[in-house]
């Protein structure tokens, strides 16, 4: 029996989202991040997402993000806020 069927989908929720941005933040240190942890951090909440606007954000983040091996923390940083943004309520 395939491992699949026994797993049951996962979804992010905005607050689940804030709080994990909020823990990505405060892990920032220095200048420059491992782009292969941030690439790792962008997929799972990708995965875990099931918003439409927050998919399609973090594929344009994995699109725009420069460097071949690690990342300006202030790129990572402005990243953070953009999926703050979108995973906040919207006041009308």
């Amino acid at each position: 029996m395939p491992i699949r069927e026994n797993m049951e989908p996962v979804t992010i929720e905005h607050s689940d989202l804030l709080q994990r941005v909020a823990e990505m933040r405060a892990a920032i240190n220095g200048q420059l991040s491992d782009k292969g942890r941030i690439v790792d951090h962008l997929l799972d909440i990708r995965l875990d997402a099931e918003a439409p606007g927050i998919i399609a954000m973090i594929d344009e983040l994995l699109v725009e993000m420069p460097g071949l091996t690690v990342v300006e923390n202030s790129w990572w940083g402005g990243a953070l806020d953009r999926l703050e943004l979108a995973a906040s309520p919207t006041a009308v």
